[in-house]
């Protein structure tokens, strides 16, 4: 492996509906630090799909970053990011990390989790990952299951994967005096699509700074408003609605703005969501249908009893 690598190469998994996230992640990265740096996002039609659908994968860029050592050319270090992430310090203290035998670094377990190892931020030895997204797909279901493989213990030998990163590069909805990268984690409070978020203050005012700078051009932001990734209430607090110019409103009346307007927070998400559960449950209903009734059964059940208007209204919940 490289050590004196001079360019700082990060993988973001992204989404098309969160290419401004990826954008404004970007910015918060390069403000910070002298070191050259360069971003790129990566997204499932790096791997193959699952030929069993109850692998499917959760996000666009679930199996993606398998191919980040292969992107790399099997050479020197990479960081992985999720694109839900902005960072407050410099890179350069993770990128520095010595892996000291480890080929993935992952952040030290903090006090505001109760996971181990989280993999959403990972410092990884490309040349000792000589990974191929094709044998790892095919391995779903056999070797291990969705949850494993994204741990990416099944892939390691003992030892290999160290929470040795500093507490804070990967900080799970909170700020303190140690936070080096804060990641949004619940997609749907993420404050591109939510008003309401206790830390979405830190996100706008990294938006900001950018079109301050020119960094990121206003009708950039109204073509993704247009194409619903992002919330239309974001035009609001940005001042870039002629229609709402010096005004100010709270979170709830922009939340109201955006049902207005027809928003629907991560639709594309709930999508595929969606089309993944009734997969899933075509499959066991062909494999299994005394299963799947008895498990239809408690499901249902267990709607109608936390959810018992939405259970009645809603067709969906009775699936």
């Amino acid at each position: 492996m490289t050590e004196n690598q001079d360019t700082v190469r990060i993988y973001v998994g992204s989404a098309e509906s969160e290419l401004l996230a990826f954008k404004v992640l970007g910015h918060s990265i390069k403000r910070h630090t002298d070191l050259d740096v360069e971003m790129h996002t990566i997204d499932n039609s790096l791997a193959p799909t699952p030929s069993d659908v109850r692998y499917l994968p959760y996000t666009n860029f679930s199996y993606g970053r398998f191919a980040i050592p292969k992107l790399a050319g099997y050479q020197g270090r990479a960081i992985y990011l999720d694109s839900d992430m902005i960072v407050f310090k410099d890179i350069a203290e993770l990128w520095n990390t010595p892996f000291n035998g480890a080929q993935i670094l992952t952040e030290k377990t903090n006090p505001h989790t109760d996971k181990e190892k989280i993999t959403a931020v990972m410092l990884m030895d490309c040349s000792a990952l000589q990974w191929d997204t094709e044998e790892i797909v095919a391995g779903l279901g056999v070797e291990y299951d969705y949850d494993e493989l994204m741990s990416m213990a099944p892939l390691l030998s003992e030892g290999m994967l160290q929470d040795r990163l500093p507490v804070g590069w990967n900080a799970l909805d909170y700020f303190d005096d140690h936070t080096r990268l804060l990641h949004y984690t619940k997609v749907r409070t993420q404050p591109w699509v939510y008003t309401n978020h206790p830390l979405c203050y830190l996100w706008t005012d990294e938006i900001r700074m950018m079109l301050d700078s020119g960094a990121l051009e206003p009708g950039y932001i109204k073509e993704q408003v247009e194409q619903k990734f992002i919330r239309p209430s974001l035009l609001i607090e940005l001042g870039l609605s002629d229609q709402h110019k010096g005004k100010q409103l709270s979170p709830k009346e922009l939340a109201r703005y955006d049902e207005s307007r027809g928003f629907i927070i991560q639709q594309q998400l709930n999508e595929r969501k969606l089309a993944r559960k009734l997969a899933r449950l075509e499959h066991q209903q062909q494999t299994d249908p005394e299963g799947f009734v008895r498990e239809r059964r408690k499901r249902r059940w267990r709607k109608f009893t936390r959810h018992p208007v939405r259970f009645i209204k809603d067709p969906m919940m009775r699936v």
